[in-house]
């Protein structure tokens, strides 16, 4: 039997940015114990080729060329068998990323990565890792509760205590108790400033896209 630790670590590479391409092909593909079994630069080419190549590790971009938008994408490569998904994105709002870890992929790094920061999460992932997240993004999303976020969507919309509290059959003291709590888990001094931060991490909407 192959022992896992020693195996090759088969990868394939999802990126629209032809620098970006070349740049993760071209390092990933000289780290030891690392092969680059295939590239794409479009989501429907991308997954036609995932499902025959049957890769360990998919590194992939969320905003690509093709007819499938970031939602449904990562749902598709997630069913590739045999694959964890490594999302490698400039995006960085919470919401978003929560969103996509939520999907099942394996890691979500920022495009700010270094090669090397990129190559120990696929071999972190290939021993089993998942919730990988880039340092830079400093708030641990696993803190915040399903509650908690559908009062960030709430607050991004800009509904009031009331609001909120009609919306989750709760009382306007109990919304208000509920956002002091955020407060306090991010750090910030007041309702403004927790709608600011609500709406600059992308609980203003509910959705990835399509």
């Amino acid at each position: 039997m192959t022992d896992p630790s020693t195996a090759t670590i088969r990868v394939f590479v999802v990126e629209d940015h032809q620098a970006t391409l070349e740049g993760l092909s071209g390092g990933l593909g000289r780290e030891e114990g690392f092969e680059i079994v295939g590239l794409s630069e479009n989501s429907d080419d991308g997954l036609r080729a995932a499902m025959q190549l049957r890769p360990d590790v998919i590194v992939l971009d969320l905003h690509l060329p093709g007819s499938l938008g970031p939602k449904q994408m990562v749902d598709e490569f997630v069913r590739v068998p045999g694959a964890r998904v490594v999302v490698f994105s400039a995006e960085s709002r919470l919401a978003f990323i929560q969103a996509v870890l939520s999907q099942g992929v394996s890691a979500y790094l920022l495009k700010s990565e270094r090669l090397k920061t990129v190559a120990d999460t696929v071999r972190r992932v290939m021993r089993g890792e998942k919730g990988i997240v880039s340092q830079e993004l400093t708030f641990d999303h696993k803190k915040l509760t399903p509650s908690e976020q559908e009062v960030l969507h709430m607050l991004g919309r800009g509904m009031k205590y009331q609001e909120i509290a009609d919306e989750r059959l709760t009382s306007a003291a109990t919304a208000r108790k509920q956002c002091e709590v955020l407060q306090l888990k991010l750090n910030l001094e007041n309702r403004e400033q927790l709608i600011a931060w609500a709406v600059q991490n992308g609980y203003g909407s509910r959705e990835l896209g399509n």
